[in-house]
């Protein structure tokens, strides 16, 4: 055996006898790197993504969104980089709630550009 093929072996050895040393740090595919909600901006919201991933793994396009939305919590938006976004995006999606797939993206799509509605109060002139 030539000694670069030796070289070649030997370094896929190590690195497979490495890899499950590091598996409690591999991110969840698809998701935040962070497994630790301890430092999330929203703990609750950590802890609830990583639950509905592990539940819904095996599910795939809107089957997958129902499931992930049935164990998400609502985001705190008071520790939002944007609160007024996020709020204008939790209506959004109380609005476009029950569609699915492109109907359901254009919905939330459409509900961000519009402008908030005043409310009724502050109609209301002394």
């Amino acid at each position: 055996m030539s000694r670069y093929l030796r070289l070649l072996v030997l370094g896929f050895a190590a690195l497979f006898i490495n890899l499950p040393a590091h598996a409690d740090v591999m991110p969840l595919p698809g998701g935040p790197k962070l497994l630790d909600c301890s430092k999330a901006r929203d703990p609750g919201r950590c802890e609830a993504r990583i639950q509905a991933r592990q539940a819904c793994s095996d599910r795939r396009g809107d089957s997958k969104r129902i499931c992930m939305d049935a164990y998400m919590v609502s985001p705190d938006c008071a520790r939002s980089d944007n609160p007024r976004r996020c709020i204008a995006h939790r209506r959004a999606e109380e609005v476009c709630h029950g569609k699915l797939g492109q109907a359901y993206k254009s919905c939330v799509q459409t509900e961000m550009k519009k402008k908030p509605q005043p409310s009724a109060a502050s109609h209301i002139t002394p």
